[in-house]
């Protein structure tokens, strides 16, 4: 379910069990990995006594890595955590319970180190099969529907005559810089002035790199 969606059913429990909420924390990056910071911040909060314990979707919504895991384990054991509570899972503050969660924190651990194998592998053989599997350099987009790169048709057009411009030989950077800035093509990155918000110009490492990449003469590193 989305994040709304969980959360709706969330405040659900909260009032059928008159639960009381210090607050709502949200985590948007992957718990594959240790290193959330509102995960962090959660658990800091929580050891200094604010909250004693978590409503959440499911076990894999709080860990699907070995140490987050095991932290929250250990927060029940030291008393620090007293109880968790979720839309799809049953806890009890127990040996069992604690015993049961570390199971599906194990399984939600494995499935997420899978998911992770069997996407490196798919990635690699979609480059052995010659399509890139990356984010589509300038000049081209991500095609959604084919899993493909298409030409970009604003944007291709320009970097081709790009490459026609500086193979003449008496291009310098400061004028190719100047070049794609003429024709509209910037940096993502914003001016931080509040009267002029566009992008910057094209860095000379980006132009460099941009010169250089195989990928516009029909090869890829991957």
């Amino acid at each position: 379910l989305s994040i709304p969606s969980q959360l709706e059913v969330l405040e659900k429990i909260v009032k059928q069990q008159n639960l009381v909420v210090v607050d709502k924390i949200v985590e948007r990056e992957s718990a594959h990995v240790p290193g959330r910071p509102r995960f962090n911040e959660m658990m800091r909060r929580i050891e200094a006594g604010e909250a004693t314990g978590i409503l959440a979707w499911h076990p894999d919504r709080l860990a699907r890595n070995s140490k987050d895991g095991g932290e929250i384990i250990y927060f029940l054991d030291a008393g620090k955590i007293t109880d968790l509570k979720f839309a799809s899972f049953w806890f009890e503050n127990s040996p069992q319970g604690k015993s049961n969660l570390g199971h599906e924190f194990v399984q939600t651990k494995q499935f997420s180190d899978k998911l992770a194998c069997d996407t490196k592998r798919g990635l690699e053989e979609k480059a052995r099969m010659g399509f890139y599997p990356a984010l589509a350099p300038r000049g081209y987009l991500n095609d959604r529907a084919t899993k493909t790169i298409a030409l970009d048709p604003h944007e291709a057009p320009i970097l081709r005559s790009a490459f026609e411009a500086f193979a003449q030989g008496d291009k310098t950077l400061d004028a190719m810089q100047d070049y794609f800035a003429e024709h509209g093509i910037l940096s993502k990155k914003r001016r931080k002035c509040r009267r002029n918000r566009g992008g910057l110009k094209l860095h000379h490492d980006w132009i460099r790199r941009f010169l250089r990449n195989p990928f516009y003469y029909g090869h890829f590193e991957y």
